[in-house]
């Protein structure tokens, strides 16, 4: 199987390095090129398929006009924003810049792998906390606002909601965290009422609408 091929994108020669190197002691992943900022991305692109890492700050520094360019013009990048944090606008920035996923700040080394590996694979992975803002997001706009409130979901119901996005059944759930099939029902419907969703496949469909 071919390794993941990975490009870094930080304004901080330091840090890239040190991504660098942690990335590529990881097994079947590649860093094919470093960057510091979108000028160099768009100047010397990787040419095959590739998940492009860049660090939320230094896209910051840049702002959108800059990092927009590198989501249309590079088809084969598939961007992750890492070192996001906490924080809905952070998330939503990502999103508005053409980002396929996000990473927060708080991330564990196998948490951004899961992400890169589920981005190189086509698959959609994002966490509950940024899953809880975009539909947070959405409803707002669907509501003509420029923006709502995060909706609050408790440590239990955010780990209902990232097996849902998953595409765990109840009774899956329910094995997966030793919980019994209607406690499992009564949390999927608090989640779905909570975020104004009418059922489950709304979660996969707003993680599916997020892909370019």
């Amino acid at each position: 199987m071919d390794a993941i091929l990975v490009a870094i994108v930080h304004g901080s020669r330091l840090m890239r390095d040190g991504v660098k190197d942690t990335l590529e002691q990881q097994p079947g992943i590649r860093v094919g090129a470093t960057y510091s900022n979108a000028g160099e991305v768009l100047a010397q692109p990787l040419a095959q398929p590739h998940v492009l890492l860049y660090d939320l700050a230094s896209a910051r520094q840049e702002g959108p006009a800059q990092i927009m360019p590198v989501h249309a013009r590079l088809p084969q990048a598939k961007i992750l924003m890492f070192n996001v944090v906490d924080d809905d606008q952070a998330i939503i920035e990502c999103v508005r810049v053409g980002a396929s996923g996000c990473v927060l700040q708080d991330a564990s080394i196998e948490d951004l792998l899961t992400a890169i590996r589920s981005l190189a694979a086509g698959i959609p992975h994002t966490s509950a906390r940024v899953i809880t803002s975009l539909f947070s997001y959405v409803a707002g706009l669907q509501a003509g606002e420029e923006r709502m409130q995060p909706v609050p979901l408790t440590k239990r119901e955010e780990q209902i909601l990232e097996l849902m996005a998953e595409g765990l059944s109840n009774k899956d759930i329910a094995q997966r965290l030793q919980l019994q099939p209607q406690t499992v029902k009564n949390y999927v419907h608090l989640v779905l009422q909570k975020l104004d969703l009418r059922n489950r496949l709304d979660v996969i469909k707003l993680l599916r609408s997020g892909k370019r």
